[in-house]
Formats: C-alpha cells, structure tokens, sequence
C-alpha cells in the first residue's frame, strides 16, 4: 500500500512538472511571436515615414484605399501654366510690390511709390517699341526701378546698381512666397494625384513670367522642370511662340527618352497662350476656367497696348477649336486627364 501510495504521489508531481513545461514553452512562444509582430510593425511604420518624404512613394499607385483607374493610355508629360492656373497673379504681384516698395523706403527712398513704377515701366515699353526693340521682364522692372530712384535723387546722382539688385531681389522673393501662400485650392492635391496614377510622367512648368514652382515649397516635389520666356535660349519667344513649348520638350527630352508617340497635356486658363500654343506644338490642351472669373479686366500693372489685346483676342477665338478638355477647378483636372487617355 505505501508503495502505491508513493507511485501515486509520484505520478502527480511529473504530471505537474509537464504541465509547467507546457505554459513556460506557450509563454516563451507567445513572447516571441509578440517581439515579431512588434518588430514588423516598427519595420512598417518606418515605411510609412519614410514614403510620408518622398512623393514618388507616397503616391504609390498600389495604395489599397485608391480606385483602381479605367483602362488608359500612359501619360509620359504634363504642363502647367503658372500664373492664373495653379495661383492667382493679381495677389501675388501686389504683394511682390509691397515687398518692393518696403525695400525702396528701408534703403532711404521714402518717397517711392509703385505707381510711379509702374508707370516708368509704361514709358519704358513704349520709348523700345518706337525703336523695335524688347525686354525681358526682370530688365524692364530694374530699369523701372532705376528711374524711380532718379526721380528721387535726381539724374546728376550716381547710382549704385547694387540697389536695383537688392530691390529686385526683394521683390522676386516675395513673389514665390506669396504664389506659395495664395495656392489654389486643391493645387497640391490634384498634383498629387496625378504623381500617385500616374507615377512615371514628367510633370514641367511653362511661363512667360518669372514665377517658378520649383521655388514654392507647396508644390516643389511635385515638378521636374520649369521653362521661363526669360530663360537664356528661349527670351524672346514667349507664349504664344511656340519655341518656349519647343523649349520645354527639349527639357523632357534631356529626362526621359521620347517614345515614338508622345502623350502631353498641358493645362492652362489662357485661350492664345496656353491652348492653341500648346495644341500647335502636339500637346493635348486642358482650359482652366475658374468660376470666378468675369469679364476680363487688363490688371494695372499691365503693359499690354490695344493691338496686341485686339491681336490676343482673334488668337483666343481660334484656340477655342483646340480645347480637349475643360474644368472650373483644379480638383476636377485628374478625371479630365483620365478621360483624354482613356483608352
């Protein structure tokens, strides 16, 4: 009986050492399969930072949560005009202006005044006009700047071009940042889109002024290229010449080999400048018109005269047939550029 007794208490003892092997290796088990599931997550959200820095993968067009696009043809290039299509000019200059007419007063011109700017740039476009000639738009405003400082000090007085530079400068400046600030609403989400469906385009800028989104630090990663009517090469044939679009595929060129069949599109809310330029040089044409706009109002600051506005006009009326798409806002340009490369 007592060696019974004993078995039995034997076989309880080793029946509980198994069972505590048992939780010990479940526990072990457990402990080790959390430490992976962890690491993977960390391994994950390290992913996710990083694609947070770098648009090419932020815009990975896998993304489960996107819709799947409808059978297309690939966009190998798109253009945007900048003024009036991605931000609005008329804030923009007037803030660069402030900035400028600041600089003129903090350097001891006091009795600057833009007006007066503006027109010696007038008096300026008309005295070359009468002699043939042109100037970029940068040339223009320094040598308008000039001439306000010499109604100031007089035309006896030296002046030190340094200051013109510096003005200028100022007034550049404040032009990107006031083009970043006044955005459009839905620029950089539409821009985001198109990187995101359509990861391998080129995505270039093309402008007559001296605005550049490369400098606005909303949009920068968005673009590859920017092409300016004051670059050296293109001045003077600004839109709606078509060697600045020239330009720009040359730009496209020196990126990414050219298949035998281009798909660009170019968007922009100017009739001559943007549509029929563009459609002339091969590009698909997307028309920007807000619904904003009213009647067309010649800005300020403008140097236009009568014929070319008259001139302007007849362009616009014949671009109209060139129009292959059209929107009211930005938000509605990635389902217009589905449509003109749906198969």
């Amino acid at each position: 009986v007592a060696l019974l007794h004993d078995r039995a208490m034997l076989m309880c003892q080793l029946s509980r050492a198994v069972t505590l092997i048992g939780f010990v290796t479940a526990v072990d088990a457990f402990v080790s399969s959390a430490t992976h599931r962890r690491h993977d997550c960390m391994c994950t959200s390290s992913s996710s930072r990083g694609r947070s820095q770098s648009p090419s993968i932020l815009h990975d067009s896998r993304d489960a949560d996107s819709p799947t696009p409808p059978p297309h043809n690939e966009l190998h290039l798109i253009t945007f005009d900048l003024d009036d299509t991605i931000f609005p000019i008329g804030p923009v200059v007037a803030d660069a202006n402030t900035a400028q007419l600041a600089t003129l007063h903090r350097l001891g011109y006091t009795g600057a005044c833009n007006n007066e700017i503006i027109a010696a740039s007038k008096r300026i476009r008309n005295e070359l006009r009468e002699v043939g000639k042109i100037l970029t738009y940068t040339d223009l405003r320094k040598q308008s700047i000039h001439r306000e400082i010499q109604r100031l000090i007089g035309t006896d007085t030296t002046i030190d071009y340094s200051v013109v530079e510096t003005v200028f400068d100022a007034w550049l400046s404040e032009r990107h940042a006031s083009a970043n600030r006044n955005l459009y609403q839905h620029a950089s989400s539409s821009l985001e889109c198109i990187r995101k469906h359509h990861p391998n385009a080129v995505i270039g800028a093309i402008t007559n002024g001296r605005g550049n989104p490369l400098e606005m630090p909303s949009v920068a990663d968005y673009f590859d290229f920017c092409v300016s009517g004051e670059d050296e090469g293109v001045f003077p044939k600004r839109k709606p010449d078509k060697g600045i679009y020239e330009a720009a595929l040359n730009r496209f060129d020196e990126i990414k080999v050219r298949d035998d069949s281009l798909n660009w599109i170019h968007v922009g809310d100017d009739l001559a400048n943007d549509v029929g330029a563009s459609a002339e040089c091969g590009a698909k044409a997307i028309w920007l018109t807000k619904e904003e706009d009213g009647a067309d109002e010649l800005p300020s600051w403008s140097t236009a005269t009568r014929e070319e506005l008259e001139r302007r006009s007849k362009l616009d009326e014949v671009a109209r047939a060139f129009v292959s798409a059209q929107i009211t806002a930005l938000d509605e340009l990635p389902n217009a550029i589905m449509n003109i490369l749906r198969v």
